[in-house]
C-alpha cells in the first residue's frame, strides 16, 4: 500500500500493477527525482503543488505538450521529464479527447 501512496504523491501510478503505463494525477511535491542507477532519471516538476492546486492544467513530457492523462512504457524504459502545470480549477479541455484514453 505504501508504494501506491508514493506513486500517487509523485503524480504517476501504474494503470495496472506490474505494467509500465502510468496514469497521471496532480503531484503533491513541487519537484522530485526518481534516481535510476545506471539509467536516465525520471524528473517530475509541479511548481504550484500545494493544497489549493489540485487539478492538472497542462503537462509537458520531455518538453513537449502531452494531451493525454497517461504515459506509455517509454517514460519508464528511457527516463525523462514530466512538467505539470497545476491549477485551482479543473481544465475541462486537457486530456478529454476520447481517442487519447489509455489502452
Amino acid at each position: 500500500m505504501s508504494a501506491w501512496y508514493v506513486f500517487s504523491a509523485l503524480g504517476v501510478y501504474p494503470q495496472t500493477p506490474g505494467t509500465a503505463t502510468l496514469l497521471l494525477g496532480a503531484p503533491v511535491f513541487p519537484a522530485a527525482v526518481v534516481d535510476r542507477p545506471g539509467r536516465a532519471d525520471l524528473v517530475i516538476t509541479a511548481p504550484a503543488a500545494d493544497d489549493r492546486h489540485q487539478y492538472i492544467d497542462a503537462v509537458r513530457l520531455n518538453g513537449l505538450p502531452l494531451q493525454r492523462s497517461w504515459t506509455d512504457t517509454g517514460l519508464l524504459r528511457t527516463g525523462g521529464r514530466l512538467d505539470f502545470r497545476l491549477a485551482v480549477e479543473p481544465n475541462t479541455e486537457w486530456a478529454t479527447n476520447p481517442g487519447t484514453l489509455p489502452k
